[in-house]
């Protein structure tokens, strides 16, 4: 086994993502939060300084204006709240759907609202309006019209603080993975094994080259299998599924317990929830209660966070998430590649501006734990398709982590310089094979 010196300090600095799971209070306090901490910094992004800030419901006609708000949008193929509990109960067929987004749809509207009320807006000067969410917070730039709708001539999103430089350069690497999801049937066990030998240099000589220089392990969620039929368009949370399935998670839990402990027991792993996990279905997610694993919670070197997950790394800052964010936003607007959706979330200071008009949350009252205050270095979603990467123009370095199941892939990032590949499986499961 190969021995490693971890010379780093890793801080949690993701607070505001632990929360009291408590669901009696309305969302209207988080709207409010959003709006009160981002509307200002999209005026500071306006270099002209020549509009002041207008409420909506003072603009008068044909007057030029800049409005701060929180776009809302309508999709006449989504299904009503009415609809949806129908369907439910089993007297309407579900209209499931992967994307409500088409923009051939007249019916479809994009309106602007503030404290003060809502306005439709009128985008045909605007080239990027495909983009547009509900949830985001922007401030616009336009001519009131006769007809009261704003037309708009162009959108300034929030500013944030640029990542810290990039200084040092280094050898050493953190190792992503997500949807491992042990019991799942297309899951060979052996692919699991393979991963932990590498880590502890047990698969040849040039293969421990690599391990050694492994000085973190991420986990970015389900890491457990939930068949088909117990999810849905609508997430459910581990209450609600079917008591026949209970025996075989135990024995996924069972089974994870012991590849943690193994991981554990030789470097730091850091353990982040997803949609499949035994974790509160709505975000933020709360760590993984360390109950669930006897064997590995014995080693200080496991630590459960939160989804979405935040720390730095001698003051490196990095910014995780296990993907569900980015799968809702994707069915509401053009884009379908899921690197420029991060890069998105980047420009738009949000990590789930959709939430919880599409994506389930707790019902924050003070603030708005996704907001981005400050850009991170490394900006990493699991839960994809595929493995890619992409640097955005105030230099946040963004990654996706295909699913283990579907890839058999891991990522090496950089903790120095950013950059990354990946590590696959395949060919060795393959070779093993041929012998």
């Amino acid at each position: 086994m190969i021995e490693r010196k971890i010379t780093y300090q890793h801080s949690f600095i993701g607070q505001q993502f632990i929360a009291k799971l408590d669901f009696t209070s309305q969302y209207h306090s988080l709207y409010c939060a959003r709006l009160k901490s981002l509307k200002y910094r999209c005026i500071s992004a306006d270099e002209s300084g020549y509009f002041s800030l207008s409420e909506i419901m003072e603009v008068k006609v044909n007057q030029s204006c800049l409005i701060a708000g929180i776009i809302v949008c309508t999709y006449a193929d989504r299904s009503s709240i009415v609809e949806k509990y129908i369907s439910k109960i089993g007297i309407l067929a579900d209209r499931k759907q992967s994307t409500f987004y088409n923009r051939r749809k007249e019916e479809d509207f994009i309106y602007l609202e503030d404290e003060s009320g809502r306005v439709r807006l009128d985008l045909k000067q605007y080239f990027d309006w495909e983009n547009l969410i509900t949830g985001l917070v922007v401030a616009v730039r336009g001519v009131m019209r006769e007809n009261s709708v704003l037309e708009v001539i162009e959108i300034f999103y929030p500013s944030a603080d640029p990542p810290r430089p990039l200084l040092r350069k280094g050898d050493e690497f953190i190792c992503f993975i997500s949807g491992i999801e042990i019991g799942n049937p297309s899951l060979d066990p052996i692919l699991l094994n393979l991963l932990s030998n590498f880590l502890q240099g047990n698969l040849g000589n040039d293969s421990a080259e690599v391990a050694k220089n492994i000085v973190r392990f991420v986990i970015l969620g389900n890491s457990l299998y939930k068949a088909d039929k117990e999810n849905s368009f609508e997430q459910k949370a581990y209450s609600d599924i079917s008591a026949d399935i209970v025996p075989s998670i135990s024995k996924s839990l069972e089974f994870f317990d012991t590849f943690l402990a193994e991981l554990a027991g030789i470097l730091p792993v850091d353990l982040i929830p997803g949609e499949m996990d035994p974790s509160n279905s709505s975000m933020p997610q709360q760590p993984l209660n360390p109950y669930l694993f006897p064997l590995a919670s014995r080693y200080s070197a496991l630590r459960s966070f939160p989804n979405p997950y935040e720390c730095k790394i001698d003051g490196i800052h990095i910014l995780c998430t296990s993907g569900q964010n980015i799968n809702a936003i994707m069915q509401f607007i053009d884009t379908q590649d899921p690197i420029k959706i991060l890069e998105l979330t980047m420009k738009w200071r949000h990590l789930a501006p959709n939430a919880p008009d599409a994506l389930g949350c707790i019902p924050m009252q003070d603030d708005d734990p996704f907001i981005v205050e400050d850009l991170p270095n490394l900006y990493v979603v699991g839960g994809m398709p595929n493995y890619q990467k992409l640097v955005t123009e105030e230099g946040v370095h963004c990654i996706t982590i295909p699913k283990f199941t579907s890839r058999q892939q891991v990522v090496l990032v950089n903790r120095f310089t950013m950059e990354s590949e990946t590590l696959s499986f395949v060919s060795v499961i393959q070779g093993m094979n041929n012998c």
